[in-house]
């Protein structure tokens, strides 16, 4: 065996995946090479009758009876150490020393030692995953025993697309392609267009499997063949290209060097030893990305947010976390694709759904249920506003991989169009979108993904339009919010807590609790709700008429927006045609100047159209004017509207914007200028909370606590919060507001599937 040394996520990969005889076998020649000591297994008929110990997994030192070690990949390890230090001393031992080593990460070693040895009167010394990664090239002897005990298991890296970024389901029969595509975007970073970039991918995917020695070589037909059978629709798009770009990747001056090998003669080619390498490297990068996260996801589940889980049931909250997490990007990204082919589908999935379906998965039910549904939602809610550098990084690429998944089996067209998309769109901005924006405030900078969606695609050259009727919603809901907060709020807002304040009908109101509650050190906070608000626009002035003017000045300044008045949106439509169409939408909206406002910025958008003398390119997804916004109610009183300009849509959703954006290779230096940005929180909607009336009627009764006595009032507010914990899986009153719009909460978790808050003047 080869005494190269041994890459560090290749240990944590073989640790993630081993069993536990063939740990075992592992850590007897790791260790003894290790420490220089030789050990036997205790158990069988001549040891005194010390069995019970799991076969061999405890060992005694050679020449020291006193000194143990034990082996396991269980995960309670506090059980483990307890039950075999007393066999021990059931069977007539006298341990002094047990050094218990596992193939798992323990959160805070040090501190579980202390505490197991003041406990069992036993020196104990924990060895972990990362105690072996640290040590595995310390000596030839153990890197011989990674090689010979573990290297198969890292054997699956060697496939293209084999890391388990997304996994198989009925709607992804396949992922390796998506995740291959996804690791060769990132790759390249502007070395080709994004419409190559992908073509290029999809070749030496289809190429998996060639190799120049044993003579397994393909032609430009078998690549085209191989790729259609996968995805059918983009074989329309990359036919043309194959073959120029498959000559391309053989060429040394390939951006990265020669990818394909070409055998002139044969006229075949096939993947050199150097790509196959690569692509390994890749395959063990995105692997460990994900056991990284998953460790994340754990050290947030027992060091805050569910310190009640024990050491199992937190793994599997975490391991619940992370398929959430898929199966919300799969689901979004369904709905996305019906978006693309202009089905009635307009419902997005939520949050909710998805971890309820990662639960239902694991048969996962009972009191259990609810303890893990619990603390993976609110871990989630933690990844997604408060992120690391890791959990930000991993949701990017879910984003993109999804992305490329949806849009290359529904619509491979648009790849085509996006890398020629920069700089030319003319974008009317939605009111929930800049709603949104405002109650990022204070968040991170890398967690304002609506913010940061916005500065990018003005960096890229868009227009970004904000319109007089938007302007005067966005002030209406401020408005409402701060009559909502003087009315219910403001004579009990310190008793507010992070679970009332996550069922608050209001999304700036939710923004300002949430900022108010965060604990984090250091972090700037609002010291009261007027100042929260004259983060925008001087408070005193909210409800006076100079409120417009102000935030009109501070929404142009932040996003370098023009504006549009109500009379040049009018000058571009029939004015007839408008009203029809307000009076279609009228019990969609609370009120008709809401419904008006809709239906002329659908209309305006076409009337821009006609103006600018726009006209569709490769696909009808080829204008430049759009409106912005994550608003779908209104696609169901439109189709007529959608017929009559030849089938081509006038909204553009802000995660579809996003997600391309994030997509094309042309566009990285402008993320880097904003960032780590990830495409998660526009495509992923947190819904966990209760109907408005349901609300009021719990806070009525917070405030008249305030008539008790600190011993009534605290137990009341108990009583409350009580209440809303129970509230877990209700489905609330889908029908409490029948004219609301989709719930557009960048902010807050809510707890339902359809309850949603109307990001208007309502």
């Amino acid at each position: 065996m080869s005494t190269e040394r041994v890459h560090p996520d290749l240990v944590k990969i073989a640790l993630d995946k081993v069993e536990g005889f063939q740990f075992e076998r592992f850590v007897h020649d790791f260790y003894s090479a290790l420490v220089g000591a030789s050990f036997v297994p205790l158990g069988g008929l001549h040891d005194g009758g010390a069995d019970g110990f799991d076969g061999g997994s405890v060992c005694e030192e050679v020449g020291t009876p006193t000194a143990f070690y034990q082996v396991s990949i269980q995960e309670d390890y506090r059980a483990k150490i307890r039950h075999t230090v007393g066999r021990l001393r059931e069977v007539g031992r006298d341990p002094r020393t047990l050094v218990y080593i596992t193939s798992r990460t323990v959160s805070l070693p040090d501190a579980e030692e202390r505490s197991l040895s003041r406990e069992l009167d036993v020196a104990i010394q924990i060895r972990d995953a990362k105690y072996i990664t640290a040590h595995i090239n310390d000596s030839a002897g153990t890197i011989a025993a990674f090689n010979h005990h573990l290297r198969r298991l890292t054997d699956f890296l060697q496939a293209i697309g084999a890391s388990a970024i997304i996994a198989p389901s009925a709607h992804v029969r396949s992922p390796a392609v998506y995740v291959f595509l996804e690791q060769e975007l990132a790759r390249r970073r502007g070395d080709t267009s994004l419409l190559d970039a992908v073509t290029d991918s999809l070749i030496l995917w289809a190429l998996e499997g060639t190799d120049p020695d044993t003579g397994l070589m393909m032609s430009r037909e078998d690549v085209l063949n191989r790729i259609s059978v996968e995805i059918p629709a983009v074989r329309q798009v990359v036919n043309g290209r194959i073959g120029s770009r498959m000559e391309w990747l053989s060429d040394k001056h390939y951006p990265g060097g020669r990818q394909v090998r070409w055998h002139k003669k044969e006229n075949q080619f096939c993947l050199p030893y150097e790509t196959r390498q690569r692509i390994q490297d890749e395959n063990r990068a995105d692997e460990a990305m994900r056991l990284d996260v998953l460790a994340s996801f754990y050290g947030r589940l027992r060091e805050d947010t569910a310190k009640h889980l024990d050491d199992p049931a937190a793994r599997t909250a975490a391991e619940l976390t992370l398929r959430s997490l898929q199966l919300a990007f799969e689901r979004e990204g369904l709905a996305f694709s019906c978006f693309l082919e202009n089905k009635d589908n307009t419902e997005y999935a939520t949050m909710t759904d998805a971890i309820a379906a990662a639960l239902a998965e694991r048969d996962i039910a009972g009191r259990e249920k609810y303890l893990l549904a619990d603390a993976v939602f609110a871990t989630i809610r933690r990844v997604l506003y408060d992120s690391l550098d890791i959990e930000r990084a991993y949701l990017g690429k879910l984003s993109r991989t999804y992305t490329l998944l949806f849009t290359l089996n529904s619509e491979p067209r648009l790849i085509e169009f996006f890398q020629q998309l920069a700089g030319t769109l003319y974008l009317y901005v939605g009111t929930d979108l800049l709603v949104r924006a405002l109650s990022e405030r204070y968040l991170a900078e890398g967690d304002r993904l609506t913010q940061n969606t916005l500065l990018m695609a003005s960096r890229l050259g868009a227009k970004l339009v904000l319109t007089e009727p938007v302007l005067e919603e966005v002030l209406g809901n401020l408005r409402a919010a701060d009559t909502e907060f003087r009315n219910w709020f403001e004579p009990v807002e310190y008793h507010v807590d992070y679970l009332m304040a996550r069922n608050v009908p209001k999304i700036m109101l939710r923004a300002y609790f949430y900022a108010r509650l965060d604990t984090r050190a250091n972090l700037r906070k609002p010291s009261s709700w007027p100042a929260f608000v004259s983060q925008f626009l001087p408070y005193a002035d909210l409800h006076k008429p100079a409120a417009s003017e102000d935030l009109r000045r501070y929404l142009m300044a932040t996003f370098g927006m023009e504006f549009e008045s109500t009379h040049e949106l009018l000058a571009l439509v029939d004015r007839d045609a408008v009203d029809q169409l307000a009076e279609d939408l009228a019990d969609t909206k609370p009120n008709n100047q809401l419904a008006f406002n809709d239906a002329l910025m659908a209309q305006a958008v076409y009337g821009r159209r006609r103006r600018r003398r726009e006209e569709s390119r490769i696909t009808e997804f080829g204008y430049e004017t759009w409106w912005l916004t994550t608003e779908a109610r209104i696609l169901q009183h439109t189709r007529r509207l959608v017929s009559e300009h030849r089938g081509a849509p006038y909204i553009m959703r802000a995660d579809f914007l996003l997600n391309f954006m994030t997509l094309a290779p042309s566009v990285h230096e402008a993320r880097a200028t904003l960032g780590h940005v990830f495409p998660s929180l526009l495509g992923i909607r947190l819904s966990r909370r209760m109907s408005e009336d349901a609300f009021h009627a719990i806070m009525a009764k917070v405030r008249a606590a305030e008539d008790w006595d600190e011993a009534r009032r605290t137990a009341a507010i108990a009583s409350v919060v009580d209440q809303l914990k129970a509230d877990f899986n209700k489905r609330y009153d889908t029908q409490f507001r029948a004219n609301t719009s989709r719930n557009h909460a960048c902010q807050v978790p809510a707890y339902s599937t359809s309850t949603h808050e109307t990001i208007t003047n309502s």
